[in-house]
């Protein structure tokens, strides 16, 4: 059965997207001073879902975006709690970490919020499309029949593809994942403005949006961060007892941990993002640190998935294989993670060993464990190098004869 998609009519002007506030007030305040400066009026400033979720204002941002009167649709948290259920629906995985702390943030949001947020939350439709210039776009949380599907760059592209063909839509506007991207998929458009109530796990507090226009006819995006006054969101997080873990993100911008994550998005922790196509600006980091020169630039690690740009079968055929290797099967994700470790140094990977030191330290590896794990790779490396002494042995015995 369709799941109704609430039609908005044209819009025109500049479009300022966005997602993911998860009742940081702070964030919030800052991003509408930013449609402010920009001249965006509200009806022009969209909201992929999660108003409301880990931070400790959820009615006070509520209150905040209603007077604001920007467009949202209902994110898994407003459809959760529009039907009074007691779970996020986050489609967190059972007994991790995520899971573990919706069960503390969840039943907090749900007990700040008044009766009258808890009515206009009810309202708020699940899907709207629109007509913006020669373009059908509409807007999902996490994927059109499935909200709480977590739709990254590197995965889910049949999904996506349903996804444009069920809704005949030019353009996505997708949220949920928490991370800023766009992809082209046989001449449409995803977007995904990122999130602005939590940091983008690039190791930076900037937090992310989107500007959408048309120029000469044609449609042009950009991805932009802002920084707000992160310390306040998270001292109220502490002063509430919601997840630590959560509110220290807010000052460390990387994740607590990665469970909800494909592969190749792993590898990006703690690297801040640059964002630079032709349709885009480079959002350089605020940064007092210089990096020294060289061949090896970590940000590289972050165009990985670029490889699909100049063969896109065999790039997606390989992302698609390279997930499926890393899923837990006869051996567990944590034994995956030091074979990987080892093989990234006998092949002498250094984004391979930054991915998979990091990967390893959030599945619990200890700094012994990944030595040993190197030793072994050494180890095997070595022992390859001196078995191949007995085809010398051999050829200059036959020579010398």
């Amino acid at each position: 059965m369709d799941k109704e998609i609430t039609h908005i009519g044209t819009k025109n002007g500049k479009l300022l997207l966005f997602g993911g506030v998860y009742s940081n007030l702070q964030a919030l305040e800052q991003l509408i001073g930013i449609a402010d400066t920009e001249g965006i009026t509200p009806e022009n400033c969209i909201c992929t879902g999660d108003i409301t979720g880990y931070c400790a204002q959820p009615e006070e941002t509520i209150e905040l975006f209603r007077e604001w009167g920007a467009l949202s649709i209902a994110g898994n948290v407003e459809l959760q709690l529009a039907n009074d259920s007691e779970d996020c629906g986050c489609d967190f995985k059972a007994g991790g970490r995520c899971d573990s702390f919706s069960k503390l943030w969840f039943p907090y949001t749900k007990g700040h919020l008044s009766k009258e947020s808890l009515q206009w939350i009810s309202e708020v439709p699940e899907y709207i499309s629109f007509d913006y210039g020669d373009k059908k776009i509409t807007v999902v949380h996490g994927n059109y029949r499935n909200t709480s599907e977590f739709v990254f760059k590197s995965n889910a592209n049949s999904s996506k593809e349903k996804c444009f063909t069920e809704t005949k839509s030019d353009v996505i506007i997708a949220g949920h994942c928490g991370l800023p991207f766009h992809q082209s998929i046989k001449e449409q458009l995803w977007l995904n403005p990122g999130v602005i109530g939590m940091p983008a796990n690039d190791g930076t507090t900037r937090v992310w949006y989107m500007i959408l226009e048309i120029q000469q006819g044609e449609l042009n995006y950009t991805h932009r961060s802002f920084e707000y006054d992160h310390t306040t969101a998270q001292q109220l997080m502490f002063k509430n007892h919601l997840p630590e873990a959560y509110a220290d993100t807010l000052t460390s911008g990387n994740w607590d941990n990665m469970e909800i994550l494909p592969e190749l998005e792993k590898m990006g922790q703690g690297i801040p993002i640059s964002l630079d196509t032709s349709k885009q600006e480079t959002i350089a980091p605020k940064t007092n640190k210089k990096m020294a020169d060289s061949y090896y630039d970590p940000k590289d690690l972050r165009k990985f998935g670029k490889i699909t740009e100049w063969s896109e079968e065999l790039g997606t055929k390989f992302f698609d294989y390279y997930g499926k290797v890393f899923e837990e099967g006869a051996l567990s994700a944590r034994e995956k993670s030091l074979i990987a470790l080892a093989v990234s140094h006998v092949v002498k990977c250094p984004y391979c060993i930054d991915a998979y030191t990091k990967d390893g330290l959030q599945k619990g590896i200890t700094k012994e464990e990944m030595m040993e794990a190197v030793h072994v790779g050494a180890a095997i490396e070595s022992g390859a190098t001196l078995v191949h002494g007995v085809q010398m042995m051999n050829k200059y015995d036959k020579l010398s004869m």
